[in-house]
């Protein structure tokens, strides 16, 4: 093409401009378009915009963390990273492209914000003081593994809550704690008890901050109970209040057919409180992630139950331990209502973050969407395979 000359693209009548347009769900991509010559910026302008963004999966890469984009076909688009983010563990994401991460893997935990690399510093100690003497304290090193925020991190008065792990003690239940932002220390943590006749059933498996009322942190454990954690959480009195509510047990699904639970994840859902269930295969070599169950709360006077939903209802369901979101498929992604997936295994190993970078391993190949339609629902696994890491599981990143 000569100098001066118009590119071929640029004499594409306006209708078919805009059909191309229509069909470009992710704002990076419309942008992209936008750009490539005045006639298409002129036609594009006429359409709506883009859809609500929906959250964007990263991948750690060799070289550094990918970013996939759903909306454009799962495809990557590129992301700037400070230097200490490029090979730091994340361990959860908040609305806005904030990223929690462990940049030492088991240490120097920070937040990091994706679009305006504004970092703030988390917890890396539990703080506990003395009995007998309460101006003496003693520090001790935890990891974190998952996190939630009570409301964006430069409010005043944010609170934030985590699943914590003391270093390098691979028995010992999880702990949860809590911390206002700004905080050096945790200065208070609550062990989930894990031997209750010989099962793991109160093992936290996931977190949630809840706004309704004046707002609470759900935990979520293995027998799928909640314990309640309502604010205000600061100033703490001498005894850490929590409701529990317990379930009645939904006992197997027909439809199981004897799949084993991988995993279990909160999600907050046209006002609804949902529990999405991930089940794998009978047969461990087959791929782990087969197909997903999802129930919504159902509570009467003294009871609380868990029923099952005959389908997604055109739901967008994004899993992630801390960061699930419900999307809806309405808002302009049509056929794409589904609960997406990321490869969070790692979670169940308690001491994976210790290890040295040669021995350290993180799944990241089971990422996907299980379409929820009827009959079978399938499991896509729409992103690129990818072998496991040394330094980071995969993280969504919430708009």
């Amino acid at each position: 093409m000569a100098d001066g000359e118009s590119p071929p693209w640029a004499e594409l009548v306006p209708d078919i401009v805009r059909e191309i347009g229509r069909h470009l769900l992710c704002e990076i991509d419309r942008h992209h378009a936008d750009g490539l010559c005045r006639s298409w910026r002129d036609a594009l302008l006429q359409l709506r915009p883009p859809p609500p963004p929906l959250p964007r999966l990263v991948l750690p890469e060799a070289d550094g963390p990918a970013f996939y984009c759903v909306p454009s076909g799962c495809r990557p688009h590129p992301f700037v990273l400070p230097p200490a983010a490029l090979r730091a563990r994340c361990f959860g994401s908040y609305d806005g492209a904030w990223i929690f991460q462990a940049v030492d893997q088991a240490a120097n935990h920070v937040l990091l914000n994706l679009i305006t690399h504004q970092q703030l510093n988390l917890p890396n100690l539990l703080r506990f003081h003395s009995f007998m003497l309460p101006a003496l304290t003693f520090d001790f090193e935890v990891a974190f593994v998952a996190a939630t925020l009570s409301s964006r991190p430069t409010d005043q008065g944010c609170v934030g809550a985590g699943i914590i792990s003391f270093n390098r003690v691979p028995h010992d239940p999880r702990h949860i704690a809590f911390w206002c932002m700004g905080d050096e220390a945790f200065s208070w943590s609550i062990q989930m008890t894990r031997n209750i006749g010989g099962a793991l059933e109160l093992d936290v498996v996931d977190l949630l901050y809840s706004s309704h009322g004046a707002g609470a942190f759900l935990f979520l454990t293995r027998r799928e109970d909640i314990h309640v954690f309502r604010q205000p959480i600061f100033p703490q009195g001498d005894v850490m209040q929590s409701t529990p509510l317990y379930f009645e047990r939904r006992g197997d699904d027909d439809d199981d057919d004897g799949r084993p639970v991988l995993d279990r994840y909160l999600v907050e859902s046209r006002g609804k409180l949902l529990m999405v269930v991930r089940l794998g295969d009978r047969e461990p070599a087959r791929l782990p992630t087969t197909t997903f169950r999802v129930f919504e709360r159902e509570d009467e006077l003294f009871n609380n139950y868990w029923t099952k939903l005959p389908d997604l209802g055109g739901r967008m369901l994004f899993v992630g331990r801390g960061c699930s979101r419900s999307y809806e498929a309405a808002d302009g992604y049509p056929g794409m209502e589904g609960v997406y997936f990321l490869d969070d295994r790692s979670f169940h190993d308690p001491m994976v973050v210790h290890m040295n970078a040669a021995d350290r391993q993180y799944p990241c190949s089971d990422n996907g969407r299980w379409s929820g339609a009827q009959p079978p629902a399938e499991v896509e696994l729409c992103f690129p395979e990818q072998g496991r890491s040394n330094y980071s599981p995969p993280v969504w990143i919430l708009p």
